[in-house]
């Protein structure tokens, strides 16, 4: 497994599960931005298990559930230190740009894989 798809993979799921988080505990007045967190969850989580599939194609089938595991580990680690030390409205606004470049970036890596 590349290195660069875990770090891919940790983005990922790190800033979609911000958005789950900060969605779980939104207290703002804005309700059209509470539902665009949803939906960037539901989306987000629709393009986490086709990345997943698409790396069970091209490899054997056991590496994404270590992906899976190890990069949601890291990244849920390493993004719950982050939202306690940052405001997690600002890393909730950075992930609507960061989690699709990370997917695109880790769907990069996976096609470039020698089955």
């Amino acid at each position: 497994m590349p290195l660069t798809l875990v770090i891919a993979w940790v983005l990922f799921f790190g800033f979609i599960n911000t958005h789950q988080r900060h969605a779980n505990t939104f207290k703002g007045e804005s309700q059209s931005y509470l539902l665009a967190l949803h939906a960037s969850v539901l989306l987000g989580t629709l393009v986490g298990l086709g990345l997943l599939i698409y790396y069970f194609i091209q490899v054997a089938w056991y590496w994404p559930f270590a992906l899976f595991f190890l990069g949601s580990l890291v990244g849920g680690i390493l993004f719950g230190t982050l939202d306690a030390k940052i405001n997690p409205l600002i890393l909730s606004i950075v992930g609507f740009i960061a989690w699709p470049l990370a997917a695109l970036w880790g769907f990069y890596v996976i096609s470039n894989l020698q089955p």
